[in-house]
C-alpha cells in the first residue's frame, strides 16, 4: 500500500461524477487539471485536514524543487514527492504499513521496533479523533477494518487535528491548547475541491518565504514530514527545526496487517511531539486566524456556537478592533491577486472540542460579492465597510436584549403591570426561559445577515443612505422576526385562560414600546416611520403606514 504507486484514494471525476481510484500523484495531478469534483469517502469532519494535508504536502514538494508552476502530470508529482524522502529508496514514508523501526505514512519509526507498549485499535472509527456521545453520532466501529483508504483518512484526522485526551495523549501544535480546535477560514472559488486546491497551493507558495521569516521557520532545509524522525515518546521536536508547511503527527501510531486485515496500534507519550506550548497555537497555519488580546497572541478557537454571523463579522472584518482585541486574518482568508472577481465564497470549517467530548462539526459558506469584499482585510480602505458590519451586529444585540427580551419576559412572568416590563418578583427560571426564547432571534437573523448587509454596503460612503438601509433592516426584517419569536413564547409559556389575552396584548405593546425607545430617535432623524409602509398589490409602497 504505497501511496505513490498504489491506487488507494477515491475521487469523483468532475466530468461525469463517476468514482475513480487514484494514487497520490494522480490525485494531485487531477486536482491541478481540475478533474476532481470531490472526495466521496471523506467524512465531513475530515474535509479540511485532508485538504490542508494535500496543500502542505504539495507545497513542501514544490518549494523544495523550486517549482512555481503546478505540475499537471502524475509522473512529475511522483518525482517531487520522492525528493522529500531521498533517504528512503523503498518509499517507506509513503506506505501505510512498514516494519515498526521504519517510517510509514503519518507514523514515526519506533526506536528498536518494540511494540509491546502499544494497544490495539481495531477499526478506523476507533482511531479517528471524534469523541462520540454514547456512540450515537457516528458509530466508531461501523467502518470496515480492512479498508486502507479509511485508515488513511482516520490517520490524517487524528494526527493533524486531535487535542488532548488524558495523560499520554497530547494534541497538535496548531491550536491553542488541548481543548481547542483547528479552525479553517479561507476565501476561494465555489464548491470545487480542485479549484480550492489550486488556489490555496498557489497562495501558499507565494507566502512561503515571507511567512517562514515572520514565524521563525527555516526557508530551506526545514523538516516538513514530521513522521520521518524516530519517536520514543520522551522527546519533543523544536518547532524552529521545521518548515512552515510542516505536517505533524501528535500520537504514536503504527498500522499493522493481521490475519483479519489492517488494525492500528497506539501508545502514549510523555511529551507532545512538537514543543509549542508557549506559542498558543500561533504557528503560521495558513487557515487559522490569530487573536491578540492585550498583547497575548493565540490561535482563534471556535466555540460551541459555531460560525455565527457575530463570529464571522469578527473574523472577516478585522479592520475594526473590539475593545482590547485585534484579529490577524488567516493567510488563506486574504484575497489573492489571481482570484477571480466573481464566484468566490468564504468557507469556514471546524470541529469544536470540549473537555472529554466533541461539541459538533461546524461548516459555513458565504458567497463573496463585490460589495462584501470591500470590508475584507486590515486596511484603511476596508474600515468603512467593516464598521458597518460591526455596527449591525451591535444593533442586533441591542434589539435582542432591549426589545425582544423584555417582551418575551412579560410572557413568562404573566405580564406584570409595571411600566418597565420587569418581573414583579425574582424568578430566575422565568428569566432564563425568556432568554433562551429571545436568543432564537439570532437563528432567524443568521442565514440572511450577509445578504442584508450588502444593501447597506451598496451605498457605502453615503451616510444617510446607509442609515436608511440599516433602519429598514431593523424595521422590516428584525421586527417581524421578533413577532415570530414572541409567538413561540406564547406557545411555550403556561397559558391560564384568565390571563390569555392580557399577556398577549401586554407583550406586543411592550415590544412596540421598547422598539420605539431604542430606535425611535434614529427613525425620526432619518425621516422614516417606525412601522413599514403598507404594500399594494403591485409591490409598491403608497406611503400609508400601519
Amino acid at each position: 500500500m504505497n501511496l505513490l504507486t498504489d491506487a488507494v484514494l477515491t475521487g469523483r471525476q468532475a466530468a461525469d461524477l463517476t468514482k475513480v481510484r487514484l494514487t497520490l500523484p494522480e490525485l494531485l495531478a487531477g486536482l491541478v487539471r481540475q478533474d476532481i469534483a470531490d472526495y466521496p469517502r471523506l467524512r465531513p469532519h475530515q474535509r479540511h485536514v485532508w485538504h490542508a494535508l494535500l496543500v502542505q504536502l504539495a507545497g513542501l514538494a514544490l518549494a523544495k524543487a523550486g517549482d512555481t508552476a503546478l505540475p499537471d502530470d502524475a509522473a512529475r508529482w511522483r518525482i517531487v514527492l520522492r525528493d522529500l524522502t531521498p533517504d528512503h529508496a523503498d518509499d517507506a514514508p509513503w506506505r501505510l504499513v512498514t516494519p515498526p523501526e521504519q517510517s510509514a505514512f503519518l507514523q514515526a519509526p519506533v526506536p528498536g521496533g518494540d511494540l509491546s507498549a502499544f494497544r490495539p485499535v481495531e477499526t478506523p472509527g476507533g482511531l479517528d479523533m471524534l469523541i462520540m456521545s454514547k456512540n450515537h453520532d457516528l458509530k466508531a466501529s461501523a467502518m470496515p477494518a480492512d479498508d486502507p483508504e479509511l485508515w488513511l483518512y482516520a490517520l490524517v484526522s487524528l494526527q493533524t487535528q486531535e487535542g488532548f485526551l488524558g495523560a499520554g495523549n497530547f494534541g497538535i501544535s496548531r491550536m491553542n491548547g488541548g481543548f481547542a480546535s483547528r479552525p479553517a477560514l479561507s476565501v476561494g472559488p465555489g464548491d470545487s475541491v480542485s479549484a480550492r486546491f489550486r488556489r490555496d497551493l498557489r497562495l501558499a507558495l507565494d507566502l512561503h518565504d515571507r511567512w517562514s521569516e515572520e514565524y521563525g521557520y527555516r526557508s530551506q532545509g526545514g523538516l516538513g514530514l514530521v513522521w520521518l524522525e524516530p519517536w520514543d515518546g520522551m522527546r519533543s521536536l523544536d518547532i524552529a527545526r521545521l518548515d512552515l508547511f510542516y505536517i505533524e503527527i501528535c500520537r504514536r501510531i503504527r498500522l499493522v496487517r493481521t490475519d483479519t486485515g489492517l488494525r492500528a496500534l497506539a501508545a502514549g507519550s510523555k511529551v507532545p511531539r512538537i514543543e509549542s506550548k508557549a506559542l498558543n497555537g500561533v504557528t503560521g497555519d495558513l487557515w487559522t486566524s490569530v487573536v491578540d488580546e492585550k498583547g497575548k497572541r493565540k490561535a482563534f478557537t471556535l466555540d460551541a456556537r459555531g460560525w455565527s454571523y457575530q463570529q464571522m463579522v469578527r473574523l472577516l472584518f478585522p479592520a475594526v478592533r473590539r475593545a482590547s482585541e485585534e484579529i490577524t486574518p488567516a493567510p488563506m482568508q486574504s484575497e489573492a491577486p489571481f482570484d477571480e472577481t466573481t464566484g468566490l465564497s468564504v468557507l469556514a470549517r471546524a470541529v469544536v472540542r470540549g473537555q472529554g467530548k466533541t461539541e459538533g462539526y461546524h461548516e459555513r459558506r458565504i458567497p463573496v460579492s463585490r460589495t462584501l469584499r470591500l470590508g475584507f482585510g486590515k486596511t484603511a480602505a476596508s474600515e468603512p465597510a467593516a464598521q458597518a458590519a460591526h455596527e449591525r451586529v451591535r444593533d442586533a444585540g441591542t434589539f435582542q436584549s432591549k426589545v425582544v427580551f423584555p417582551a418575551v419576559l412579560a410572557v413568562f412572568t404573566a405580564a406584570p403591570r409595571t411600566g418597565a416590563g420587569e418581573r414583579a418578583r425574582d424568578d430566575d427560571t422565568a428569566k432564563s426561559r425568556a432568554g433562551a426564547v429571545a436568543a432564537r432571534l439570532d437563528a432567524l437573523i443568521d442565514p440572511l445577515f450577509f445578504e442584508d448587509l450588502e444593501t447597506e454596503l451598496a451605498v457605502l460612503g453615503d451616510r444617510p443612505a446607509m442609515e436608511r438601509a440599516r433602519l429598514r433592516w431593523l424595521r422590516d426584517r428584525l421586527l417581524p422576526f421578533a413577532r415570530t419569536v414572541l409567538d413561540e413564547a406564547f406557545a411555550a409559556a403556561p397559558d391560564a385562560a384568565a390571563r390569555h389575552w392580557r399577556v398577549r396584548v401586554r407583550a406586543r405593546d411592550l415590544l412596540a414600546m421598547c422598539f420605539r425607545k431604542q430606535f425611535g430617535a434614529r427613525f425620526e432623524a432619518a425621516g422614516m416611520p417606525l412601522t413599514a409602509p403598507e404594500t399594494d398589490q403591485d409591490g409598491e409602497h403608497p406611503g400609508r403606514t400601519v
